[in-house]
């Protein structure tokens, strides 16, 4: 019998979006009492009015990264002894690591430890999904949704969703909303900073999506585009704004939750596979994604349908371009795509712009 659940998922957006149907299908559950979540340190607004979450614990993963086994150890046993008061029966860890799970069984004495068994990564769980190819096939969330299961926990309805709390519902919508345009495409620029260095790998060229903006305004009768993202991708808005388009620069301006507010009042959301593109389906907004070296099978926008569009030309060779968790450093996909071939493979997906 489940009462007491600890959620584990210490990643970026999308990743803790993933998991979203997880955290609602243990809520049906009528003997789950708590369902507690640990998260890395940047995502909090991703999950703090989701009605379905307890207390959310924050783990900053690059400092853990950066200590020594000792020092981990040490913030490992303090934080046990913390949470031990919860009484925790289930773990359910999606960070793809060993130390969230060795937390749970010496500190927490958690009875049943699901995870991911990737490597030798999984020796302290009891519960394995085995992913020796990392994730290839099929969704990350439904990648998340079968370890649940495996674990005992029915996932049902597998779709992603972002919260709003009523206060922040009615505060943005009488400050913010009078701001926005009318009839508006929602685009990011940016994406994939979790690729650090790399992340110029997912990232299409903003003189490519000023030209594809040219015809998604024609084709959708929307009226301007509204640049959205980091600050540090002010410098893709200020190439983006050197051609013709009509659109305004919002980028570095507003919170996750602004941002998800601004791709809800729009028509739908164009943008490079990254964490906005699925906070767009979470708030249940049509979205196209455009992707360099990750697979859309695996972290397209989800779920598939006629409002959502994965613009992506698989490898000639077949092989995957990420694999194990891994990339080529050099990959030239997203260079090799032009503004003519993503307007082709989105009208062959039949891409609803009314839906």
């Amino acid at each position: 019998m489940i009462r007491r659940v600890l959620v584990v998922q210490p990643y970026g957006i999308g990743d803790l979006l993933f998991i979203t149907p997880v955290l609602r299908a243990l809520r049906l559950i009528p003997t789950v009492e708590r369902v507690d979540l640990m998260i890395g340190s940047r995502t909090r607004a991703v999950i703090q009015a989701n009605p379905h979450v307890n207390d959310v614990l924050v783990i900053d993963k690059d400092k853990m990264h950066a200590n020594s086994r000792t020092e981990n150890f040490r913030f490992l046993q303090m934080l046990g002894k913390d949470l031990k008061k919860n009484r925790y029966d289930l773990l359910l860890d999606y960070s793809i690591r060993g130390e969230y799970a060795f937390l749970g069984r010496f500190f927490l004495g958690i009875s049943k430890r699901a995870g991911y068994a990737y490597k030798n990564r999984a020796f302290f769980h009891n519960i394995r999904l085995p992913i020796p190819d990392g994730f290839q096939g099929k969704h990350a969330v439904d990648y998340a949704c079968d370890l649940a299961e495996q674990a005992g926990v029915k996932v049902k309805d597998r779709f992603v969703e972002f919260f709003f709390s009523q206060n922040q519902s009615h505060t943005l919508d009488a400050v913010l909303t009078p701001q926005l345009p009318s009839d508006y495409i929602a685009l990011s620029l940016g994406g994939g900073e979790s690729w650090g260095k790399d992340a110029h790998l997912k990232r299409w060229d903003a003189a490519n999506f000023a030209k594809f903006s040219q015809y998604l305004l024609a084709k959708s009768g929307a009226k301007k585009i509204m640049l959205i993202g980091s600050a540090g991708e002010r410098g893709l808005a200020e190439e983006f704004l050197k051609s013709s388009v009509a659109a305004e620069d919002w980028t570095g301006k507003l919170s996750i939750t602004e941002t998800a507010w601004v791709i809800k009042k729009a028509l739908f959301f164009v943008g490079n596979d990254g964490g906005l593109l699925h906070l767009a389906r979470a708030v249940f907004k049509p979205a196209i994604g455009i992707y360099g070296p990750a697979d859309p099978q695996v972290y397209g926008p989800y779920p598939q349908g006629v409002d959502s569009a994965a613009i992506y030309q698989p490898p000639v060779d077949g092989k995957p371009r990420y694999f194990k968790f891994r990339y080529d450093p050099q990959d030239s996909s997203l260079k090799k795509l032009t503004v003519q071939a993503a307007i082709e493979i989105l009208e062959r997906q039949k891409f609803s712009f009314s839906a």
